[in-house]
């Protein structure tokens, strides 16, 4: 392939998104030949198309101990361009029983989501080679049409975001080609020749093989992935009509679904549900397994109503509440106040807080979480402002429909003697009372 024929289908790839004025086009720098191609389309692209916004990212998860010295080399290519960068150590929490690799490329996809416009498009430099393998990885997986349809070339994201691949028709051969042609600088990862690796040794020993012994091999595995990409794409839109009211709201958790109407599908229908439901919840390629899948419906759908169902998958849970399927992804994040604003942890968003007529030194506020207040407090009755009844801190969780799996790490707000809690507002000992701060939240649940 000329390197002439890659760009065009580069820029082919882009004409067809219907871009508008504005948006932003982002490259995810990896540091190899693929992502330096993509790169270097895209500042090609940039020099005719100036009414787009641009933006490189690289992200390192220090997997390898030469990274920080590859992202330095990385840097240098995109300062050369004078194109707009973020570069970031990325760092996360390794869980148990999922590999650190899964983890770092989950976290990368969420970093992504947070760093770039709603409806950006994020540029991915995989191509054709990595196309048959991960075919080839989701077969030997086990997988269904969604796992064997592999990548898309256009794929939805978070929001309105857009994952996009131009390069996937493109083979490996015609990307070195592209990049020598056009003096490109890359990284060598030694790691991509370890053989005990499956995709290396998918790459290394077995594609060769099955390319010699049947030339058009590669052709028919991609011939595959798109056919059963297009019938997984023919599922979702039948599933669109039919889970039209199978949707449940909540303010901090997003989209739900009801389990009463999972409840009147077969089995194969209930697994599809799922699994419709989990691709827009999550924004990510990371699906359960078919053993996961089954443990998400015979919980949900035999527990009792008040049941505390959980099913972990890699990022995130779902979770079995108020007759529905929650998808949460927790988030390990500090809560803290600057002046008069105070930010909580995810889902809860930012608050600012102002006296209402009380005296600062006795009134200003604390912050501590729900299960930080002595089982005594817990159990008394509580009352709100203006309002007759009282009881325990736990009738009135329920009441505000909070998630159980939340209330004893709930956030709350102490102020004298009186206590404020997201979805339930200001709680005290004595009835009739006015709290002394007005709380108002500028993002997340409205009190």
């Amino acid at each position: 392939m000329k390197s002439d024929t890659l760009y065009s289908k580069f820029q082919h790839s882009l004409q067809r998104l219907h871009l508008v004025p504005g948006q932003q086009l982002v490259v995810a720098l990896g540091g190899g030949a693929d992502s330096q191609t993509v790169l270097d389309c895209l500042n090609r692209f940039r020099q005719a198309n100036p009414q787009y916004e641009y933006l490189a990212i690289h992200l390192d998860h220090h997997f390898h101990p030469q990274s920080p010295a590859w992202a330095k080399t990385i840097k240098g290519s995109v300062e050369s361009y004078g194109m707009a960068s973020h570069f970031e150590d990325l760092i996360f929490i390794e869980k148990n029983r999922v590999s650190k690799e899964a983890m770092g490329r989950e976290r990368r996809y969420q970093r992504l989501a947070e760093l770039t416009a709603d409806n950006a498009i994020i540029l991915l430099g995989q191509h054709r080679n990595d196309q048959i393998e991960t075919f080839l990885l989701q077969l030997k997986r086990g997988s269904g049409p969604r796992g064997l349809a592999s990548m898309a070339e256009v794929q939805p994201f978070v929001g309105q975001r857009k994952l996009v691949r131009p390069l996937l028709e493109v083979s490996k051969q015609a990307i070195l080609k592209y990049a020598h042609e056009h003096q490109l600088t890359w990284i060598e990862d030694n790691t991509n020749y370890d053989t005990r690796i499956e995709r290396n040794y998918l790459r290394h020993k077995v594609i060769p093989q099955l390319e010699q012994r049947w030339p058009q091999f590669g052709q028919s595995v991609l011939r595959s992935a798109a056919l059963c990409a297009e019938q997984d794409a023919l599922l979702d839109e039948l599933l669109a009509d039919k889970l039209n009211n199978a949707w449940c709201s909540h303010a901090w958790l997003n989209i739900g679904l009801s389990l009463t109407e999972l409840a009147h599908f077969s089995e194969p229908l209930q697994r599809a549900a799922i699994r419709y439901w989990l691709t827009h919840q999550t924004g990510c390629e990371r699906m359960p397994s078919q053993a996961q899948l089954h443990q998400i419906c015979q919980q949900a759908l035999s527990a009792a109503n008040d049941a505390k169902v959980a099913v972990n998958l890699a990022s995130g849970c779902v979770y079995r509440f108020a007759n529905a399927l929650w998808w949460f992804e927790h988030a390990d994040q500090e809560m803290h106040m600057s002046g008069h604003r105070v930010q909580l942890p995810h889902p809860y968003g930012e608050l600012v807080w102002q006296l209402n007529g009380a005296r600062v030194d006795e009134n200003s506020p604390v912050l501590a979480r729900l299960t930080d207040l002595s089982a005594e407090l817990k159990s008394i009755k509580l009352y709100q402002p203006e309002r007759d009844g009282g009881k325990p801190i736990r009738g009135w969780l329920k009441q505000a429909r909070i998630p159980w799996w939340l209330r004893e790490e709930l956030p709350i707000i102490r102020s004298g003697s009186w206590l404020w809690l997201p979805g339930v507002g200001w709680l005290n000992q004595v009835s009739g009372e006015q709290p002394p701060l007005i709380i108002s939240m500028q993002q997340g649940d409205e009190d």
